[in-house]
C-alpha cells in the first residue's frame, strides 16, 4: 500500500499465550531487554488445529496434506515494517490473544505480515528499536501463534533501502540488502510450511513533486533488476542519487538458496497492479503465486480491467490480491473487489487489521478495520469483510 502508515497510537503487546478455538497456543516470549489450470469453486480453507501446508499445483493453491484447493482470505497485519525503525518498539502492537480470537471468529485463513529488512538485520541503523534478536523474536511469536491458531502467515519485505540509506518507507525495488534478508528469513522459516513469502511488495514507477516521471519501472528490471531507481523512499523529495536494483529472479534464489520450498508471491509492476508482463517475465519456478494489489485510485480498479488483465493470467498460474482496501472510508470498492476474488482469486487479504486511536493519523484510520479492546469490526469497511468473510 502507498500510504504512509507510519503512526498510530496503538500500545505495543506481545503474549505469552494465544487462546483461540478453545486450543491454547505458545507464544515466544522476547527478551527482556526488547519488551516495551483453474479450480472451479474452490472452498474456503477450513481452519484447522495445524496450519495448512501450501502448494502450488497447476493454478491453483492446494493444502499439501490433502491435497485439497486452498483459498486464502484474511487481512494484512501492519506494524513490523515501520514501529521498529522509528524507534518505538518491535511492532505497533495488537500481537495479543483477543486478536487471534477475533480472526477466527470473523473466518480469517491467512494473515500477511509486512516486515523491514533493516530490523531484522544484525547490522542494523542506531534508529531502530532494541536488537535483531528481539526483532526477530517479536515476529515468530506473532507467526507461531497465528499458525498454531491455524492461520497461514505471508512474510512481505515491505519497507527496505539502499545500503547507506533508512528503511523508512517504501521504495521502488529491492535492493543488494534484500538478498541476505531473504536468505535469512528463509532459512529461519525453511520447515514451516504454512509461511509463504512476498518478495516485494509494491515494485514501483517514480514521479516527482511535479509528476515528471524520473524512473520508469519496465519488466526486464522487474524480473532481473540492473536499473537505477531514486535513493529516496516514495513520496520523499527525490535528490537526484540511485541505486542498483535487484530483480525479482535474484531474491527468489535467495529463498530457494536457504532450502527454502515454499510459494513465492511475486507483485507486478505499478504497486503491484500491472501483471500484464508477468507470465512472460516471472522466474522459472513452479512455486510462484502472481500478486496484485487492487485500491480504486489504482490504474486497474474495477471489474472490466480485472476481468480482462487478471482474470486470464488466474487461468495460468494461482493469483492472490495480497492487498485490497479503500481510504475514503467506505466499503464499495471494498465489496467489489473481494466478490472478484472469490470468482477469480486464490484469496483476498484486505489492509488493515489496525487499531487506531483518537488522535492516531487520520489516513490510517481511513483504512483501519478494527476498533477496541476485543477487535470489533470498525464500520463500514471492517463490519463489511467480516461480513463476506463470513463471521
Amino acid at each position: 500500500m502507498r500510504a504512509s502508515r507510519r503512526r498510530t497510537a496503538v500500545a505495543i503487546v506481545i503474549a505469552a499465550a494465544v487462546l483461540a478455538s478453545a486450543a491454547v497456543v505458545a507464544v515466544v516470549a522476547l527478551p527482556p531487554s526488547d519488551e516495551p489450470g483453474r479450480v472451479a469453486a474452490a472452498p474456503r480453507a477450513t481452519l484447522t488445529p495445524e496450519a495448512p501446508v501450501v502448494s502450488v499445483r497447476d493454478a491453483a493453491l492446494i493444502d499439501l496434506r490433502s491435497g485439497e484447493p486452498l483459498v486464502l482470505d484474511g487481512v494484512n497485519w501492519p506494524g513490523f515494517e515501520y514501529a521498529c525503525i522509528q524507534g518505538r518498539g518491535h511492532d505497533d502492537g495488537g500481537a495479543e490473544p483477543a486478536a487471534v480470537e477475533a480472526m477466527l471468529d470473523w473466518g480469517v485463513t491467512a494473515v500477511r505480515v509486512p516486515l523491514n529488512e533493516q530490523c531484522w538485520a544484525e547490522n542494523r541503523p542506531a534508529d531502530a528499536f532494541g536488537t535483531a534478536a528481539g526483532y526477530r523474536a517479536a515476529v515468530d511469536a506473532w507467526v507461531t501463534a497465528l499458525t498454531d491458531a491455524g492461520l497461514v502467515v505471508i512474510l512481505d519485505l515491505h519497507w527496505s533501502a539502499p545500503d547507506g540509506e533508512l528503511a523508512d518507507g517504501l521504495r521502488a525495488m529491492p535492493s543488494a540488502a534484500s538478498i541476505p534478508f531473504w536468505s535469512s528469513v528463509a532459512e529461519t522459516y525453511r520447515k514451516h510450511r504454512a509461511v509463504v513469502f512476498d518478495l516485494f511488495n509494491e515494485p514501483a514507477s517514480i514521479y516527482d513533486a511535479d509528476d515528471r516521471l524520473v524512473f520508469e519501472l519496465d519488466w526486464r528490471c522487474w524480473a532481473e533488476g540492473g536499473c537505477t531507481p531514486p535513493v529516496e523512499a516514495l513520496g520523499e523529495p527525490l535528490g537526484g542519487r540511485t541505486y542498483p536494483a535487484v530483480g525479482m529472479t535474484e531474491l527468489l534464489g535467495a529463498v530457494r538458496g536457504a532450502g527454502a520450498p515454499q510459494p513465492a508471491i511475486l507483485g507486478g509492476l505499478d504497486y503491484a497492479n500491472d501483471l500484464r508482463g508477468w507470465l512472460d517475465t516471472a522466474p522459472d519456478d513452479d512455486q510462484l503465486i502472481a500478486g496484485a494489489h487492487l485500491y480504486p485510485d489504482q490504474r486497474c480498479a474495477d471489474e472490466t480491467c480485472w476481468n480482462a488483465e487478471l482474470a486470464p493470467l488466474a487461468e495460468q498460474v494461482p493469483l492472490l490480491v495480497s492487498e485490497f482496501g479503500q481510504s475514503d472510508g467506505g466499503d464499495d470498492h471494498l465489496r467489489r473487489a473481494f466478490a472478484w476474488s472469490r470468482e477469480n482469486a486464490d484469496g483476498a487479504l484486505a489492509w488493515a487489521w489496525w487499531r487506531i486511536e483518537a488522535g492516531g493519523d487520520e489516513q490510517d484510520a481511513r483504512f483501519a478495520l478494527v476498533e477496541g479492546d476485543d477487535f470489533a469490526p470498525r464500520s463500514p469497511s471492517g463490519a463489511a469483510l467480516r461480513e463476506m468473510l463470513g463471521g
